[in-house]
């Protein structure tokens, strides 16, 4: 009796034993996160692609997408494919954060239950569960928009196909001695996305030169620039555009060369003056953008046509 009696203890203390590793492990791993990015956004939000660079869920996985460890969406992994994974969202859980999420955004991913979070699984969730191979294909759990079709992934960097910006920089110019100097221009641009990652852009800036080409006179000066660039992407939600383009430029300034106020010589030097300013000429530069808030981007221009700033939206 007594040897009984000892067995079940030793038994029973080696199962739990055996069985709380286990269970910790277990539990642990559910909430481990994953660190991963946002690929692409579908038109209707209802498709996510995301990086999955730690291999941490799989074709048929019901994930959570978080940021800043809170839960924003789940959702079902139907494809996956060169460590990148298509998920079909079927719940909403802060439609705030998901309502600005954006290509290349920091997420992370929890596989499997995520009620640590408070996130309990319910009677709609589990309408979209995969229960074999053949689901992962039928109407229920994949949408007709599929984001690994050839359409969805022509996009470039930039999502959107405009990007239209407005600032202040420093060209080329003149003082009101006429000898040669920098500017302060006011500028805007309109840049349209002709294939994935191809730029066509046109800028018109204007500046006044005071003073110019005599003291009595000021000269207004408009600037045109178009641009062929090419975007590549940067560290922390940068985008850099090399560019090469041609710009011209009009010289508007009342009063200059009136021969009856200042005499032919004094004249004809004003008339040229003012030619001098209408410079047309290949140009080369780089445009960076900073990322500030989904759709706004922070511009800086260093080219040979101009170093300035500006505020850009994408659309």
């Amino acid at each position: 009796m007594n040897v009984f009696k000892l067995f079940t203890i030793v038994f029973f203390s080696i199962f739990s034993f055996a069985q709380s590793p286990i269970s910790d492990f277990s539990n642990s791993s559910n909430y481990d996160l994953a660190k991963e990015k946002i690929i692409s956004v579908s038109g209707t939000k209802r498709i996510l692609l995301i990086s999955n660079g730690q291999d941490s869920f799989a074709k048929g996985d019901y994930i959570t997408i978080l940021v800043n460890k809170e839960p924003v969406v789940r959702g079902i992994v139907p494809k996956q494919k060169n460590n990148v994974a298509a998920i079909k969202i079927t719940k909403i859980y802060n439609e705030e954060i998901y309502s600005n999420i954006f290509v290349n955004q920091d997420v992370e991913v929890l596989r499997g239950d995520d009620s640590a979070y408070g996130k309990a699984d319910t009677a709609e969730e589990s309408e979209f569960r995969i229960t074999d191979s053949e689901s992962l294909y039928d109407d229920t759990t994949l949408l007709d928009e599929d984001i690994y079709s050839e359409e969805a992934q022509e996009g470039g960097i930039i999502k959107n196909d405009n990007l239209v910006s407005v600032g202040i920089g420093l060209v080329d110019g003149f003082n009101t001695a006429g000898k040669e100097d920098t500017n302060t221009q006011y500028n805007a641009s309109w840049a349209f996305q002709l294939d994935k990652n191809i730029w066509l852009e046109g800028s018109v800036g204007r500046h006044l030169i005071r003073g110019f080409p005599n003291e009595e006179i000021d000269t207004a000066v408009n600037q045109y620039i178009f641009r062929a660039k090419y975007s590549f992407e940067g560290p922390l939600y940068t985008v850099f555009m090399p560019y090469a383009g041609y710009k011209f430029a009009t010289a508007d300034s009342p009063g200059a060369g009136d021969v009856s106020a200042v005499g032919a010589d004094a004249a004809a030097r004003e008339k040229d003056l003012v030619a001098s300013v209408e410079k047309s000429e290949p140009v080369f530069g780089i445009t960076a953008l900073k990322r500030l808030v989904p759709g706004w981007f922070f511009r800086a221009d260093i080219g040979t046509d101009l170093m300035g700033v500006s505020l850009a939206l994408e659309f």
